[in-house]
């Protein structure tokens, strides 16, 4: 039931929704108040909000699984990358839970036990596994954050400027999230799932909502040169002034100088700041630019990654590697992936591993939403599985993945219609998609429709229109008859490619010799031939056999006509003993020999297809600093070499 009473600071009247709302801060005098049955104990002032870029605020509403809920409080707490806020959110049913937004992501969690002993908030890190409520979990960032300030209730006390040590973990599986905060002992475990704003249905959000149009947020002047300065959204932290390069953070409404330009060599990006380029329907404003460099054997790998901004869907990167170009969002989820691995598993893909280097920023300019500085070094494995890559980020005590999907230089161009054409590529970028592979599948296709084509000519072949046998008749070469044996005759209706004359002995450890003559009758033309047939078997240590009881003959281009064979047999001496024959003729036998030919020559394409797809990926992974099958490059000692990570955009 709600409870309501008045300020004892400003009598204002004060009203707690929930039953298990303890605290809370006057929206009129911004006392801190606390509950103690029917009466209300001021605590002191509450600290100022910041100022952020949340749509949401007390009073949003929203649905989660199709029960209904509204925000009823906030805390908001600061850490290195900037602010995020917790609200605190009441259902219909009067269960509560928080709903937080950080950096554009909103996940929803209830306090749950965590069914075991939690790690120390010391001992655990980035990519630990926990288990928690049953559920297998990965560390993802530890924060050291402190609370910044709090508005409306809250189920227990809270201050400004208290320590908040948290710990964010992700499911191995699904959208599965958790957090453990240890500002309690024991450790509080909240467990839920990270979704996307449009899930929730929210309504009465701010009037500056993420359907706020695109555009300049505010203008401010950097206090260095003087040089104007627009900042984009509320979530931007730090600015690099395009004009002097100095690093600037954005406190409020003013700047003030984090790092002076250390650089003199000024780069000019490809894309000048300010430029809107239209991507996936939505028109996406330049609004920062870095330079990064891996650094191996003395060489350095440099690319550019361009921040993009959308009133609607916050923040993505463009990253351009010697005329390549990758469109970057984060991972919420991470893929399942150990130290060590040659793989990491997103989404049921595996992407292999490619390279790993320390990224450090060497140039910065424009707006970033954390405060980036030269000479920031995060530590990246890069996996591919192109056209995606997947490239994981590590620095003290936070990991960050993102995906990268590779983008023709075209398409960047005609998003941004510039005045200018942009550098052709150079060399094989790391996700960039194999261009032969496409033309490969193509001629595979066409291979095995031509090669079912010629296997169903064959068969026609073999089995309809050819091989038709002519004669089939039993003979006996006797060993008292020395005259040669006189075949049946047959007739060729028309002129024969070939006549094949098959015989089929009862030879048994003999020989028989065999001289041919294929006479035909109205012409007297004769064709000529012998042959030999032996067949001897026995069993020593074994069975074994050698020779044939079979032998063909081939007689070819035969005129049409009426024909016999004269067979003048031949007998071993060793064992004279009388011969059975089966002698048949068949006309136009069908052949498999000019079948594997063809079949042969076709395979060719296919292969040749298939060398130069592999050749691609072969010039791709010389780039690596490990093999495409996953094995290390090289030697133990040259197992490093020409690292080139990639990067992925981000670090935020």
């Amino acid at each position: 039931m709600p409870f309501s009473a008045n300020c004892p600071a400003c009598g204002a009247p004060v009203v707690f929704k929930s039953s298990a709302s303890f605290h809370g801060v006057c929206e009129f005098c911004r006392s801190t108040l606390v509950r103690h049955g029917g009466n209300l104990e001021n605590l002191g002032r509450m600290a100022d909000l910041l100022e952020d870029a949340s749509p949401i605020r007390l009073g949003t509403e929203g649905r989660y699984k199709g029960v209904h809920f509204a925000v009823i409080g906030r805390i908001q707490l600061r850490y290195e990358a900037g602010i995020w806020n917790e609200w605190h959110v009441l259902f219909d049913d009067m269960r509560s839970g928080w709903l937080s937004d950080a950096g554009g992501e909103y996940t929803i969690s209830f306090l749950t036990p965590p069914g075991g002993e939690l790690p120390a908030f010391a001992g655990i890190m980035p990519n630990d596994a926990v288990r928690i409520a049953g559920r297998e979990f990965v560390v993802g960032n530890r924060e050291e954050a402190l609370c910044v300030a709090g508005e409306g209730e809250l189920p227990f006390p809270f201050g400004a400027g208290y320590p908040a040590p948290v710990v964010d973990l992700r499911a191995t599986e699904g959208a599965g999230f958790a957090s453990i905060d240890y500002s309690e002992t024991p450790p509080l475990v909240f467990v839920g799932e990270s979704l996307p704003f449009a899930s929730f249905g929210f309504a009465n959000l701010r009037a500056e909502s993420p359907a706020k149009s695109a555009g300049m947020v505010k203008a401010l002047n950097c206090p260095r040169c003087g040089s104007a300065i627009d900042i984009h959204d509320k979530a931007v932290q730090s600015v690099a002034c395009p004009s002097c390069l100095t690093v600037l953070e954005h406190d409020n409404s003013s700047l003030r100088i984090l790092h002076k330009a250390i650089t003199l060599t000024r780069i000019e990006p490809l894309i000048p700041l300010g430029s809107v380029g239209r991507f996936g329907g939505r028109d996406w404003t330049v609004i920062g630019f870095q330079e990064r460099a891996v650094t191996a054997e003395g060489k350095d790998y440099r690319w550019h990654e361009y921040l993009l901004h959308h009133a609607e869907e916050g923040f993505r990167w463009l990253v351009e590697a010697n005329g390549h170009w990758s469109w970057v969002s984060p991972v919420g989820n991470p893929p399942r992936y150990q130290v060590g691995q040659s793989e990491a598993l997103y989404k049921g893909e595996p992407y292999k591993r490619f390279a790993a280097g320390s990224a450090v920023t060497r140039y910065v300019m424009g707006e970033f939403t954390w405060k980036i500085a030269v000479g920031e070094t995060w530590e990246t494995i890069d996996f591919v599985a192109p056209p995606h890559m997947l490239s994981r980020e590590a620095r003290h005590a936070e990991i960050t993945w993102s995906l990268a999907d590779y983008l023709p230089v075209e398409e960047v161009a005609a998003a941004f219609k510039l005045d200018h054409a942009l550098p052709a590529p150079t060399g094989i970028a790391a996700n960039q998609p194999n261009p032969r592979a496409e033309p490969h599948r193509k001629v595979f296709s066409q291979f095995w429709k031509f090669a079912m084509l010629a296997l169903l000519a064959q068969l026609l072949w073999v089995f309809l229109l050819g091989g038709r046998t002519v004669l089939d008749q039993r003979l006996f070469f006797a060993t008292d008859n020395e005259e040669p044996v006189t075949t049946q005759s047959f007739r060729l209706e028309r002129e024969a490619r070939s006549v094949v004359l098959r015989h089929d002995t009862d030879l048994d450890n003999n020989w028989l010799g065999l001289g041919i003559t294929l006479v035909e009758k109205s012409s007297g033309r004769a064709w000529a031939s012998q042959t030999e047939l032996a067949y001897w078997h026995g069993y020593d240590d074994g069975a074994w056999s050698e020779g044939d009881r079979s032998r063909e003959l081939v007689f070819r281009d035969l005129p049409a006509g009426d024909y016999f064979f004269v067979i003048d047999p031949e007998f071993s001496a060793e064992k004279r003993v009388g011969v059975a024959d089966r002698v048949r003729v068949v006309r136009d036998q069908a052949a498999w020999s000019n079948f594997f030919f063809l079949l042969s020559f076709l395979v060719l394409l296919p292969m040749f297809s298939r060398y130069r797809v592999a050749d691609f990926e072969a010039e791709r992974w010389k780039e690596a600093d490990f093999l495409s099958s996953g094995a290390e490059f090289g030697s133990e000692s040259d197992s490093d070499s020409d690292g080139d990570s990639g990067g992925d955009g981000g670090g935020d």
